[in-house]
């Protein structure tokens, strides 16, 4: 059984993952340990989309003169330590996350 604090802590996780939700909210206090290994299980996939399209950036910066032009060819042809240092935190790994992971998130505090 978790405690209070410690739903209160993995709500906040969530949201951070996934983003306000009011059907998530509203099982908070049922939060047990199978929402546990459900949101390890969604932090994990979180990190290898981030991780994914990190990948593809920089295969894009590599490969520039074939994929982009304008100011993305620009972009491609500078410097690739910088966008070796982005950290991405994008829209589209949050939806998906979110599609993915909200309704086991629900189903474990069931």
């Amino acid at each position: 059984m978790l405690s209070k604090s410690e739903r209160e802590n993995l709500y906040d996780l969530i949201v951070a993952i996934i983003g306000e939700d009011a059907t998530v909210r509203l099982y908070k206090n049922s939060f047990n340990e199978r929402t546990l290994d459900v949101v390890e299980d969604m932090l994990s996939a979180d990190s290898k989309c981030n991780a994914n399209m990190k990948k593809l950036i920089l295969d894009l910066s590599k490969g520039g003169g074939f994929v982009a032009k304008g100011w993305l060819r620009k972009l491609l042809k500078s410097n690739n330590k910088a966008l070796k240092k982005i950290d991405l935190k994008g829209y589209g790994c949050q939806v998906s996350v979110k599609s993915r992971w909200k309704t086991a998130i629900i189903n474990s505090a069931i």
